[in-house]
C-alpha cells in the first residue's frame, strides 16, 4: 500500500458497527470492522476508535449508547474526527429523519459519513441516492419490525434469552452461560447488601477500591449496581419488552412486559435470596417527600435520624421531645426518646467539640463547571483509550497481523496524539484546579462557628433550620451508646 506523503494525506475517522439479533442480511461485527479497516487504510484514514452497538435495533438512535457516546464525541469542540465510516448506511440509522439529523449535525461540525459499501458520486446526484438508500432501509426496517416483534415475543413466552448477554454471562445458541469470575462478583454483591446491609453507593466503592471493573471496563455507579440487584435473569427467568419503570424494579410489571422462567438461564442466585433482595430494597429505597426546612415542628425537624433503623426522629409539641417515627408505628423496636431542650444541647455541645479541637470531618459537594468537568472527563477518557489502543497495536505486532513498519507508524501517530492530549489536559488541570483541602478546612470550621452563633441566638426556627442544614446532612442519634454524630458537609457557596 502506498503510504500518504504529507501529513494532509491522513484523516481521522471512527468505525460504528451495529449489528441486530434478527437481521440475517448483516455481517457479524468481526466482518463489518475488517471490511471498514481495509477501507481505512485504503484511503488513509486512522481509526480512532470503533463504536459497537450489539443486539440493538437501529430504528432509534436514542437507544443506542455506542452511538450517542460516538456523535457526541464526533461533534465535540475538539475535533477528533474528519469522518464515520459505516459499512452500510442502514448501520447509521434505518429512520431517515434521524439520519438526517444526526448527519447534519456531524456535517456543521466537519465530519463525513461514509458507507465504505456504498459508495457515492459527488454533487446532488450522490445526495439523491442516499436519501433513496435511507428511505429503502426505514421501509425494510417497518415491514421487518412487525414480524420481528411477533416472533420475537413468542419466543419471550417460551423463555428464550433473546438479548445481550448480562454481567455474569455469556450468549451461546441454546441460551446464556455463567461465567464463573463474574458470577463470584454477582453473589458477593448480592451478599454485601442482604447480610451486610451496604447500600449501591457503598457497593460500588466497594467494587472499584478491590480493582473490579464492568463489562465495559468502566467504573461501577449506584444505579450500575442497583440494576444488577433488580435484574430477574440472575435468577434464571427471561424478561422481556421492558420499559424504564420495569428496569428500575424487579417487581413492576406492564400489560405487554413477559417475565417467566427462562429456558438454558442457569440462576446465579437462588430466587429466594432474589426475592429477599427486592423487599429490602423496596424497604430502604422509598422515594421520600421532601419537605422544606420551616415546615417542621422544630429546627431539628427531619434532620435527626434513628441509629437503629434510620428513620426520622420527629417532634411532638406534646411530649416536647423527638421519637423514631417507625417506634411510634411499632416497626422500630427501640426507643429513641429524647427531650428537644437534651437534643438541642447536645447538638450544641457536639459542634463545640469541633471548634474548640479545630478538626472536624466532613465530605464535600463542590458545585461543578459543567463544561469543565465534561471537557477534562473526555481528555482522560481519550488518554485511557489511546493506551488500550497502544497495547491492541503491540499485540498485532506480536501476532504477525501488522508488520514491523506499520507498527512503528501507528506507534509514532498514536504518541503524538497522546503528547497533545496530555498538553491541553495539563492546561485544563491549571486553569481548573483541584480544591485546596486546607483552606476548605479552616472554611469549614469559620461555618460552623458561625452557625453556632444563630443556634444560641433568638433566632426564629426558620433561620435555625436553614442555618444547621447549610453545614449538615443528617445527625444520627444513639440512645444507648448515648452518642451523636453529625454529618457534616461543605458546600460551595
Amino acid at each position: 500500500m502506498t503510504q500518504p506523503t504529507h501529513p494532509k494525506d491522513l484523516r481521522s475517522g471512527y468505525a460504528y458497527i451495529r449489528v441486530s439479533t434478527h437481521d440475517q442480511e448483516e455481517l457479524s461485527p468481526d466482518s463489518q470492522e475488517r471490511i471498514i479497516r481495509d477501507y481505512a487504510k485504503a484511503n488513509h484514514i486512522v481509526l480512532e476508535y470503533i463504536y459497537i452497538d450489539a443486539g440493538i435495533s437501529g430504528r432509534k438512535a436514542e437507544k443506542r449508547p455506542a452511538f450517542q457516546e460516538m456523535i457526541a464525541r464526533a461533534k465535540s469542540k475538539e475535533h477528533p474526527v474528519d469522518v464515520l465510516l459505516v459499512w452500510k448506511f442502514s448501520r447509521f440509522a434505518r429512520n431517515q429523519e434521524e439520519s438526517i439529523v444526526y448527519k447534519s449535525l456531524l456535517k456543521k461540525a466537519g465530519v463525513e459519513v461514509l458507507s465504505v459499501s456504498e459508495p457515492l458520486v459527488e454533487g446532488p446526484f450522490g445526495s439523491l441516492i442516499e436519501r433513496i438508500i435511507e428511505w429503502m432501509d426505514e421501509y425494510y426496517s417497518i415491514r421487518l419490525s412487525g414480524e420481528v416483534k411477533r416472533g420475537m415475543s413468542e419466543n419471550a413466552r417460551r423463555g428464550r434469552y433473546q438479548a445481550v448477554a448480562p454481567f455474569g454471562y455469556r450468549n451461546i445458541p441454546e441460551g446464556l452461560e455463567i461465567i464463573p469470575e463474574e458470577a463470584r462478583i454477582l453473589q458477593l454483591i448480592f451478599q454485601k447488601f442482604l447480610q451486610e446491609h451496604l447500600g449501591f453507593s457503598s457497593l460500588a466503592k466497594l467494587l472499584n477500591d478491590r480493582g473490579i471493573r464492568t463489562r465495559r471496563g468502566g467504573l461501577w455507579e449506584n444505579r450500575t449496581v442497583k440494576y444488577l440487584l433488580q435484574n430477574p435473569v440472575y435468577k434464571g427467568y427471561s424478561r422481556w419488552n421492558v420499559g424504564k419503570k420495569q428496569l428500575r424494579s424487579a417487581t413492576a410489571t406492564a400489560p405487554d412486559m413477559v417475565l417467566v422462567k427462562g429456558q438454558q438461564i442457569p440462576p446465579i442466585i437462588p430466587e429466594e435470596i432474589f426475592d429477599q433482595v427486592q423487599v429490602e430494597i423496596a424497604r430502604q429505597y422509598r422515594q421520600p417527600k421532601s419537605r422544606p426546612a420551616d415546615a417542621y415542628g422544630h429546627w431539628l425537624g427531619n434532620l435527626v435520624k434513628c441509629s437503629s433503623c434510620g428513620s426520622s426522629l420527629t417532634y411532638s409539641p406534646a411530649t416536647k421531645g423527638f421519637q423514631c417515627i417507625s417506634y411510634g408505628k411499632g416497626k422500630c423496636r427501640v426507643s429513641h426518646y429524647i427531650s428537644a431542650r437534651l437534643l438541642e444541647q447536645a447538638v450544641l455541645d457536639t459542634l463545640s467539640e469541633h471548634i474548640l479541637s479545630g478538626t472536624i470531618e466532613y465530605r464535600e459537594e463542590l458545585s461543578p463547571i459543567p463544561q469543565a468537568q465534561e471537557d477534562l472527563a473526555i481528555l482522560k477518557d481519550s488518554l485511557e483509550r489511546l493506551q488500550e489502543k497502544e497495547k491492541r497495536i503491540k499485540a498485532a505486532y506480536q501476532d504477525g497481523v501488522d508488520t514491523l513498519e506499520e507498527y512503528r507508524q501507528n506507534k509514532a501517530m498514536i504518541q503524538a496524539e497522546q503528547k497533545r492530549l496530555q498538553e491541553q489536559l495539563e492546561t485544563m488541570e491549571k486553569k481548573y484546579p483541584s480544591p485546596d483541602t486546607e483552606a476548605n478546612k479552616k472554611e469549614m470550621l469559620l461555618r460552623v462557628r458561625g452557625v453556632m452563633d444563630i443556634l444560641q441566638s433568638d433566632a426564629t426556627k426558620e433561620v435555625k433550620a436553614r442555618s444547621i442544614r447549610s453545614i449538615c446532612d443528617k445527625i444520627i442519634y444513639d440512645k444507648q451508646a448515648k452518642t451523636l454524630d453529625i454529618y457534616c458537609v461543605f458546600r460551595t457557596l
